[in-house]
């Protein structure tokens, strides 16, 4: 797949120095056609496949856009090997501005990977899967926090127990994530689990990484500029574009999570952030019943990483209230380190 040659997704063709862009019919809905936007970057130069995937949830911005800003950005020219973009995979979830499922059949597409027959969400991932995402070697799936979930950015990949994928992915998953990674194995519920995008794609040999920067609703250029970068830097590390990747720092594994939940209903008064170390028994949030009066206090049960806080000031009995990692400093990985010895 290094050679130097046309590519053609359903009525989309870009030759070798060409740009195409075009929509791939996978079905109807009762208002229309349901389509999948496509982008082709074909370089002058051999090299390997790589698509990017973003809006698989259409209300997580930060991811679309930088699926956007690569595509404008990128040119043939500079580029050895191909990129394959869709920049909205779910459509009417952009269009209605709806988190999390799809308004046609109310299923999370990031469930339901690789799809298969059923309702229109199934044909859909199935589609993205058989038709884009099989074209290439390599695979980035753009996400972020989606309403009411505020994250911290962080990359992670699905271990395969194929050595040599695994290895790959790991390395994608470090070059790509500013600090925070995991490399998931089956079971344990780190993303990307069984459903996800990114899980199905290394199950089908595909180096597939999940990547996560945003959130709630959001589209702020700092989240942008997360995935752009980490996205080059994948780039570079494959060898599509000049440079070498910049790893900014000691780099943190996750191991583990847990989810601390109000056992109250009320007004929530959060007293944790994004990215803050928590301890176990440290206050966590407030719960005021209907007449302002404190009803609990949610302490965390353990130790971590604050990876995810909900956003909802309304609570009910078994609501998450915030999601930390257990985590380590990563270990030696040859592979990239030599990228921070670089900075060093």
């Amino acid at each position: 797949m290094d050679e130097k040659s046309a590519i053609t997704i359903g009525p989309v063709t870009a030759e070798p120095g060409q740009v195409a862009r075009g929509y791939l019919d996978i079905g109807e809905a009762a208002t229309g056609p349901v389509q999948i936007p496509l982008v082709i970057i074909n370089g002058e130069h051999g090299g390997p496949t790589l698509c990017f995937t973003g809006g698989v949830h259409a209300t997580e911005y930060a991811s679309i856009a930088a699926v956007m800003r690569l595509t404008n950005e990128i040119h043939p020219a500079d580029l050895h090997g191909r990129i394959i973009a869709v920049p909205v995979v779910s459509m009417h979830m952009f269009a209605a501005r709806m988190p999390f499922v799809s308004p046609l059949d109310g299923v999370n597409l990031n469930k339901i990977a690789p799809g298969g027959d059923g309702s229109i969400s199934s044909i859909l991932a199935r589609a993205l899967f058989d038709r884009v995402i099989a074209k290439a070697q390599y695979h980035i799936d753009f996400h972020a926090g989606d309403f009411g979930e505020m994250l911290l950015a962080f990359a992670g990949y699905s271990l395969t127990g194929n050595n040599e994928l695994d290895r790959q992915g790991e390395a994608l998953a470090r070059v790509f994530t500013p600090q925070v990674f995991c490399i998931a194995p089956q079971g344990t519920g780190l993303p990307p689990s069984p459903g996800f995008v990114a899980n199905a794609a290394a199950y089908r040999g595909i180096v597939s990484i999940l990547a996560e920067a945003g959130g709630n609703g959001t589209l702020d250029e700092a989240d942008v500029t997360v995935h752009v970068e980490g996205a080059r830097n994948v780039m570079r590390y494959l060898g599509m574009i000049k440079g070498e990747p910049q790893i900014s720092g000691p780099q943190i594994l996750a191991t583990d999570w847990h989810n601390t939940r109000a056992t109250r209903s009320g007004l929530l008064w959060l007293k944790v952030a994004v990215g803050d170390r928590v301890k176990a028994g440290q206050e966590v949030g407030e719960i005021w019943d209907i007449f302002g009066r404190s009803v609990e206090k949610v302490h965390a049960e353990k130790d971590g990483l604050a990876m995810l806080v909900w956003n909802h000031k309304a609570v009910n009995t078994g609501d998450p209230i915030v999601r930390c990692w257990s985590i380590a400093p990563a270990p030696p990985f040859p592979e990239t380190d030599r990228f921070l010895a670089a900075l060093s």
